[in-house]
């Protein structure tokens, strides 16, 4: 969806389910707005990630998260910027670290028909981490848990 999309939840008018989960995805959408489908076939999305989830034995986490784009990612500026992904992630209130995200690899995820994805914008996450309409994600909630799921590729990101 592009610019000029018709979502159905938003952060003011309609928050939808993804307000109600643990850590508030919704907040990770530009203006908490996203639409919810279930899909009707095989998907492969992609992520951008540490490296290894296919190669490096007993790194196999390193392929999943619950974040995700229909394309594969161009390079690790283009994550970093379109996907508003911070190297590191500061609290604001307490400026403590709480988490990094490195991006080595992109992966290819075969997304199984009938699972709920919730699909908008990527929402601003301050600096050059800019998102915006022409910027899509998609967040699936704890893809590991879902049978089907399946990493197909990784590839190496520069």
């Amino acid at each position: 969806m592009k610019s000029g999309a018709k979502y159905t939840y938003s952060m003011i008018e309609n928050p939808g389910p993804l307000a109600e989960m643990r850590g508030n995805p919704a907040s990770n959408f530009l203006a908490g707005k996203y639409n919810v489908k279930i899909l009707d076939e095989d998907t492969t999305l992609y992520r951008s990630g540490k490296k290894g989830g296919l190669t490096i034995p007993g790194e196999e986490q390193n392929a999943l998260g619950q974040w995700f784009t229909r394309e594969p990612a161009e390079s690790v500026a283009r994550v970093r910027i379109d996907s508003a992904v911070k190297a590191q992630w500061i609290d604001p209130k307490t400026g403590v670290l709480t988490g990094t995200s490195p991006i080595e690899s992109t992966y290819a995820i075969k997304i199984p028909k009938g699972t709920t994805i919730y699909e908008g914008p990527v929402g601003y996450q301050g600096g050059h981490y800019l998102g915006g309409e022409n910027c899509n994600q998609i967040f699936i909630s704890e893809p590991w848990k879902i049978n089907g799921v399946e990493p197909l590729s990784e590839t190496p990101i520069k």
